[in-house]
């Protein structure tokens, strides 16, 4: 139980590390001193650097996973949301891996291999969701060859390189209406009518859900200054 709570705290601490200066900048020493641990502690753990990030793909990976398990179940319009709200929230949290993901790839190639592997089950599953609303009505999608799977990797590419469009405009990355406006954006021009009034109705509660938490926060504010 210990060991393990010590190997998360390491990787707590590289990913704060890589996000705050980036993967090639940080040492194994700057990684120990923000775990408050020793270098040799730490290499018990995990012998390398190369160790550790192979080990931060991996739960990064494993967390995609999930969502994705979970989401090809019933991918109705709230789940597609569900989705976004996760996946942008990964992307704060492992920062340093979508800003870099070039980079990472280029000095970790056991990684580059398996992250291909991967990108192409994501594809795959986003297909599976658009030919599920299509099918149920919600889509309208022109048949021509391969226009799921063009679709699927359209998808992947908006969202999976948002962040690093950000940074190169200049501009926020921690903006969740734009990243989400942007990847329902691709789908909207497919909307049936069926699909276009779901989307309203998720958007309208969504609006009233923002604003009962706005609410919900101020008033916890006033409550405690």
């Amino acid at each position: 139980m210990a060991a393990t709570l010590t190997k998360q705290k390491i990787i707590n601490a590289a990913v704060h590390c890589f996000n705050r200066e980036g993967i090639a900048n940080i040492r194994l020493q700057h990684i120990a001193d923000e775990a408050v641990v020793s270098v040799g502690n730490m290499t018990y753990h995990y012998r390398n650097k190369d160790a550790i990030v192979r080990a931060i793909w991996e739960q990064l990976v494993q967390k995609q996973r999930d969502l994705l398990a979970e989401f090809r179940i019933v991918p109705l319009f709230e789940d597609v949301e569900r989705l976004l709200t996760s996946t942008f929230e990964l992307q704060q949290t492992y920062r340093f891996f979508y800003v870099d993901t070039l980079e990472v790839m280029r000095a970790y190639p056991e990684i580059q291999a398996a992250h291909q592997q991967h990108i192409a089950w994501q594809i795959q599953q986003m297909e599976m969701a658009i030919r599920f609303n299509q099918s149920r009505g919600a889509f309208q999608v022109e048949k021509w060859e391969n226009q799921f799977v063009y679709l699927a990797q359209e998808f992947w590419l908006l969202a999976d390189l948002w962040m690093y469009r950000q940074c190169v405009q200049n501009s926020a990355t921690d903006d969740f209406d734009a990243f989400r406006n942007m990847l329902w954006g691709l789908f909207r021009p497919m909307f049936t009518d069926m699909g276009a009034r779901e989307f309203e109705q998720l958007r309208g509660l969504l609006e009233k859900t923002s604003k009962f938490e706005a609410l919900r926060t101020r008033c916890y504010t006033n409550l405690v200054s």
